[in-house]
């Protein structure tokens, strides 16, 4: 049995019966018919099939337009027509070639196997492109999208990490091994996951990327114009959306250089490497993050300068002495308050 959907263009009754009996015969079940060619547009646009077979009538020489529809609003569905031969074969077969909207002519009658050899062929095709679709959407979802955007751009090729001035932001969760123990550990996964996806659903909201996941919270970086505005905001969001959660957290910003590329075994060809940002920023947003309370913020001042944003609860807490840093950092705290309050300073 196929899982292919197949969609039939056919007026004619009798010949749409014989064909969905030879279809389903051979395992074909996922078939949908279309009667009447106005039909289609609205079908269309709640269902793309994977083939579309379009039985041509010739004294209905204009319907061979609605090939054109199919390629137009389901490109990736392959367009089978069957004609009968001679005249009505000639003005498909010329039709197909002018505009590539058939991908294959089948001449009647369907009495030799022709037909069903074709279709299984597109059909193993289609079930095979399923399936490395689903196994590159698999293993999209375990790359960072910063590294995603550096495939697109050829950035794997180069040796060299790149330098680059970003705001990064971390997330993690207070009392995390208490939190273990008070849920089943099936219970814990789903929340812990589900909080993740919120996370970086409200990062993406602000033109962040999540760089990875760190068990019990996420790593963010925020590039290019604005970066430092759109970076606290998503974390004074964050922090609204910890106040409910059932796994609370806290958040930390810096803002600086860093390097980012991709980091792994650099001695043999084909090892496994990943996108990773590094440098004295990271760290610094990291500590500050494991400083910071249930709900809390912890910023650098820089950051928090340059974000021009008024938010009522800012608290200046000066100086922290940060493991690795020869002075102290000028920091800023903000507990949650209402997302409404803030402003943009002038």
């Amino acid at each position: 049995m196929t899982n292919c959907s197949i969609l039939i263009l056919d007026e004619d009754d009798y010949t749409w019966s014989v064909i969905q009996s030879d279809l389903e015969q051979r395992g074909y079940k996922n078939l949908t018919r279309i009667k009447n060619g106005m039909q289609l547009p609205v079908e269309l646009k709640h269902f793309l099939p994977d083939i579309v077979i379009f039985n041509y009538q010739y004294h209905q020489p204009d319907s061979v337009m609605l090939c054109n529809l199919v390629k137009t609003m389901a490109p990736e569905a392959a367009v089978i027509a069957i004609v009968s031969s001679g005249p009505a074969s000639k003005a498909v077969r010329l039709w197909a070639s002018q505009t590539n909207c058939i991908d294959v002519v089948i001449e009647k009658p369907l009495s030799d196997e022709r037909f069903f050899m074709t279709l299984k062929d597109i059909s193993k095709g289609k079930q095979a492109a399923k399936i490395l679709n689903q196994r590159t959407k698999m293993l999209e979802s375990l790359i960072p999208e910063a590294a995603v955007v550096a495939v697109d751009g050829a950035e794997v090729n180069k040796e060299e990490a790149e330098l680059v001035e970003a705001a990064v932001l971390f997330t993690d969760i207070r009392r995390s091994s208490q939190a273990i123990t008070n849920f089943p550990p099936r219970e814990f996964f789903a929340l812990l996951n589900q909080m993740l996806s919120q996370q970086a659903k409200m990062i993406r909201e602000h033109q962040g990327s999540v760089i990875k996941y760190t068990g019990d919270g996420v790593m963010a970086v925020f590039r290019g114009v604005g970066r430092s505005h759109l970076a606290l905001r998503s974390a004074l969001k964050l922090a609204e959306n910890s106040k409910t959660s059932p796994l609370p957290f806290g958040v930390g910003l810096a803002e600086g250089l860093v390097m980012a590329g991709m980091v792994g075994d650099a001695n043999h060809s084909g090892q496994r490497k990943q996108y990773d940002v590094i440098g004295a920023t990271v760290h610094l947003a990291s500590r500050l993050c494991s400083m910071a309370e249930v709900s809390e913020v912890i910023a650098t001042q820089q950051l928090h300068h340059a974000a021009r944003l008024y938010e009522p609860s800012t608290r200046q807490i000066g100086q922290i002495s940060v493991r690795g840093f020869d002075q102290g950092i000028d920091c800023v705290a903000f507990s949650y308050a209402g997302i409404d309050s803030i402003g943009v300073t002038k």
